[in-house]
């Protein structure tokens, strides 16, 4: 992850918008995402996944809700290998942040996640 990346992950953590254990969890999944997939998340490629994970595990924390992303346009996500394998990425942010992932957030992660990849690998 580039600098411009943790950048933007302190400015939320300063602003109380997430926590440090958010903060963590963001920077941990992203080095995972590195890693599996041999590609650098910069600013350029990565910044709608990295605020949106950063944002999204904050209102999960808070008890916040989002709506269902829209069906067809998930549609084309769903068919890929890279929606196969999020659950475990989920499950270790479900289990370092002790709280459960609605759906609706799987999928705008999911989707975030496959545009990186397939756009930037």
């Amino acid at each position: 992850m580039d600098d411009n990346l943790m950048l933007r992950l302190n400015l939320l953590t300063d602003s109380g918008e997430i926590d440090e254990s958010i903060k963590d969890v963001v920077i941990d999944f992203i080095e995972r995402i590195e890693k599996n997939y041999s590609l650098k998340v910069t600013e350029e490629n990565g910044s709608m996944l990295v605020s949106h994970l950063a944002m999204a595990l904050g209102r999960i924390k808070r008890g916040e809700e989002i709506d269902a992303i829209d069906e067809e346009i998930f549609k084309e996500v769903k068919e890929t290998e890279i929606y196969n394998e999020m659950p475990k990425y989920y499950s270790e942010i479900e289990g370092k942040l002790d709280i459960e992932i609605p759906q609706a957030e799987k999928d705008y992660i999911a989707l975030h996640v496959s545009t990186l990849i397939q756009k930037f690998k």
